[in-house]
């Protein structure tokens, strides 16, 4: 029974081989038999597909702080300068602030007196090497300026200095014709009087004449006990400053007196514009203030070499007319000599009196010096930032105090109102200024023009010609030079 049962497996199993030899092999038509592959079993399902993963948020980029010297390799800055004594010891220190701060760069400075500076920086610029960041008086911006401007364009670089730390108008004044921010101004000077108060006071005057002939008035009666010459006992009203043939302050009280008066500038288009007939008068009231003894004679200025000489600083001249930038010097010397007498607090500020009642007293100005950066720096962001550092850090600005004369940058406005003190009788004198701006005539200071005008104010003063002869000259003779 056994044998039957395997028997019967085995024809089954030799059936369903058979089957399936069959079924995989076909003709070809040829009488030839081809293999037919055999069908592939059916793919697996394809898995389910996966689940994204959420997007992940798109990452913040890093905040990036302004532009500091830490961003910069180790550099060395060239610094030049003009000034006294007194300006390269604030500046040195200042640059030594700045290498405290950043060790890595090294300040090199350049410093002197103003006379020969223009020289050397016109020959440094013509062949480009020019002090990374420098001084520069406010005329070259122009004189030097033009299509091929040797100044870095700070319009370029505003993504290191804050312009606006500056008016526009300020900022104006250092554009170049070809419409490039040469540097930045860093003030308006403008002529004031500061007086001492407690010699108004002695004479019963609780303020600054506003007139000439109160002034005048007042000159007669301080001048009163004087000498010919110069002596301890002498007292004067206004005190001009300087040596008798250094007449820069009458040449501006000049300028200022016949534009207040008559309302006309100095030149227009290649002409002298006041007459002969409009100067005499004011060099008649010159004299008439040296008649009375408002205005010390050469006579009584003999011997006189400084600027801030003892007869200011003892008390004895009552006022002197100084660039609004100089206050805080002019105050210095004037405290030098007694600590205790006299105070900053003793002085005051005015604006140079009026011709006539009710006339004009506008002051005369023009832009301070200016810091450009060279066009050929190397290191041109590393020379913005110190440009910019020397307006806006008020450690700096501490340091610089008046080296340079009240900057006009808001931090320093705002540092210096907060000090009071000195720094207030400054900024009245600004303020008084800003209120009152007279003609900013280019031409001013123009080498063609003011020494003749000095030349006919010095020999009048002397009494070697009188005052047509001195308005003849300075008409004509600065003609002469326009013309020529």
């Amino acid at each position: 029974m056994k044998r039957v049962v395997l028997l019967v497996m085995l024809v089954g199993l030799l059936t369903t081989a058979l089957m399936a030899f069959t079924a995989c092999n076909r003709d070809d038509g040829a009488g030839t038999t081809v293999a037919t592959p055999p069908t592939p079993p059916p793919a697996p399902p394809a898995p389910p597909p996966a689940t994204p993963a959420p997007p992940a948020d798109a990452a913040e980029p890093a905040e990036v702080g302004p532009w500091t010297p830490n961003d910069h390799p180790p550099a060395t800055l060239r610094v030049a300068w003009w000034g006294n004594d007194a300006r390269h010891s604030r500046v040195n220190a200042a640059l030594d602030l700045f290498q405290d701060r950043y060790p890595h760069i090294a300040i090199l400075p350049e410093y002197g007196a103003f006379g020969g500076f223009l020289d050397t920086l016109t020959i440094q610029l013509a062949d480009g090497s020019e002090p990374d960041v420098f001084q520069s008086n406010y005329a070259w911006v122009h004189m030097l300026g033009g299509g091929n401007n040797p100044y870095l364009n700070l319009w370029d670089w505003e993504h290191i200095i804050d312009l606006s730390e500056w008016s526009d108008d300020l900022l104006n004044r250092g554009v170049t014709a070809d419409g490039q921010l040469a540097g930045v101004v860093h003030g308006v000077m403008g002529r004031v009087i500061i007086y001492d108060t407690r010699m108004l006071a002695e004479h019963g005057l609780s303020q600054f004449p506003a007139t000439f002939d109160e002034w005048i008035a007042l000159g007669e009666a301080v001048a009163a006990g004087n000498t010919a010459t110069d002596s301890p006992g002498n007292q004067y009203a206004f005190w001009p400053l300087g040596a008798p043939g250094n007449d820069l302050s009458m040449d501006i009280i000049i300028m200022t007196m016949i534009y207040n008066h008559f309302n006309v500038e100095l030149q227009a288009n290649g002409r002298i514009l006041p007459t002969i007939d409009q100067v005499e008068y004011i060099f008649d009231i010159l004299g008439r203030m040296m008649d009375v003894g408002l205005l010390p004679t050469h006579q009584q200025m003999e011997g006189v070499t400084d600027a801030f000489n003892t007869v200011w600083m003892e008390g004895r001249g009552g006022s002197v007319f100084e660039w609004v930038s100089n206050i805080h010097l002019a105050g210095g010397a004037f405290m030098d000599n007694d600590q205790d007498a006299r105070r900053m607090d003793n002085l005051g500020v005015a604006l140079l009196p009026a011709v006539a009642p009710g006339g004009s007293r506008l002051s005369i100005q023009r832009p301070s010096l200016v810091h450009a950066v060279g066009a050929n720096t190397n290191y041109p962001e590393l020379s913005v930032y110190l440009l910019n550092w020397l307006y806006t850090d008020e450690e700096a600005l501490n340091i610089l105090f008046d080296a340079f004369g009240l900057p006009l940058s808001n931090t320093a406005n705002r540092l210096f109102e907060e000090a009071g003190g000195a720094w207030g009788l400054h900024l009245e004198g600004s303020n008084l200024v800003e209120a009152n701006v007279g003609p900013m005539c280019a031409f001013f200071e123009d080498g063609r023009l003011r020494p003749h005008r000095l030349t006919a104010i010095e020999g009048f003063r002397s009494g070697a010609i009188d005052a047509r002869e001195a308005a003849r000259q300075w008409v004509e003779y600065q003609q002469f030079g326009l013309d020529s």
